[in-house]
């Protein structure tokens, strides 16, 4: 009974904490803020996450985890790789539109505010970036190998450059309130993809 509670308890504190973290940031959110809105007492916190880093590093693995079984859910279920970058685009454009563009991407916002002053935190997020990189790029070289792609396509390059237009188009759209940049481009991304076909 007691690990279900202490289960119960570090998933209420991840997902309150992700709440906090996305809406705020990591620097205005203090654990004083996470104990209150968790629920418990700060004592209480720091049991389970001995220092504010442990909890942001614990935070970014939880967040990660949707990411990648969102990746994981496109490629199973997808019966082309266009299809399943399109898809990709289409599921963060309508996370865009629920939330009337105010959020973004949540490892953007943190790449963005500790890439000069949280060196643990850019390094968490340099790593997930990068598992989801080689996650799409190993999609893609399955394509390949079947002859869907033609024989000069970059599987690794190209999965690269289509996280880094979604997440450009993610800030682009927080910016201008407007869903417009991530269907701009999933045009580009399915273009390219489907100009380099066999």
């Amino acid at each position: 009974m007691a690990r279900t509670a202490n289960l119960e308890a570090r998933q209420r504190i991840l997902e309150t904490a992700h709440r906090l973290f996305y809406t705020s940031g990591l620097n205005a959110v203090s654990m004083d803020a996470v104990a209150s809105a968790a629920g418990m007492k700060k004592a209480n916190l720091f049991h389970y996450y001995p220092s504010k880093e442990s909890l942001e590093l614990a935070v970014l693995d939880h967040a990660a985890a949707s990411m990648n079984e969102r990746i994981a859910r496109v490629a199973r279920t997808s019966y082309d790789p266009v299809g399943a970058v399109q898809r990709i685009f289409e599921e963060a454009a309508a996370v865009m539109r629920q939330s009337h563009c105010s959020g973004g991407c949540f490892f953007g916002n943190l790449a963005s505010e500790s890439a000069d002053g949280n060196e643990p935190i850019r390094r968490k997020v340099a790593e997930h970036l990068q598992a989801w990189t080689m996650a799409l790029a190993g999609f893609l070289e399955r394509w390949h190998r079947t002859g869907y792609f033609r024989q000069d396509f970059e599987p690794q390059v190209t999965a690269q450059a289509i996280l880094s237009l979604l997440e450009g188009a993610l800030l682009f759209s927080k910016a201008s309130k407007s869903p417009e940049p991530v269907d701009s481009a999933k045009h580009l991304a399915v273009t390219y993809l489907e100009a380099i076909r066999a």
